[in-house]
């Protein structure tokens, strides 16, 4: 899951029909054929659980000068600040720098191991 870190503009949202699937909150998501879907591609970020179909469902767009944070899915331990990695598309930060839209700009835990909190924004 991903969650706003440090905005400098005040939070908005924006309401798009969702597609066949059920989506937690904090999921990167984009849209397909005028429908939410998870991505690891993501425009916009989920703000609540919404159910297959739902017609209303809260988004936050992402912006590149917005931090977030998000949790490792893998050990981080060769990554460093500033890396760009990919994010999967039930929210979790990987290891893969190529191809990478998340830069990693800070590190909440100094192990960088599996399940630790990452912060940085999508570029």
């Amino acid at each position: 899951m991903i969650k706003l870190y440090k905005t400098q503009l005040e939070y908005d949202t924006e309401e798009f029909t969702n597609g066949s699937a059920a989506i937690s909150a904090g999921i990167p998501v984009a849209l397909s054929s005028g429908k939410l879907v998870a991505s690891t591609s993501p425009d916009y970020l989920t703000l609540e659980p919404c159910a297959a179909s739902e017609e209303r469902c809260l988004v936050h767009k992402i912006k590149k000068d917005e931090l977030y944070s998000t949790i490792l899915s893998a050990d981080g331990s060769a990554l460093n600040v500033g890396d760009a990695v990919t994010i999967t598309s039930t929210g979790y930060a990987t290891a893969t720098t190529s191809s990478g839209i998340f830069k990693i700009e800070e590190f909440k835990d100094a192990t960088k191991a599996s399940g630790s909190v990452v912060v940085g924004r999508f570029i």
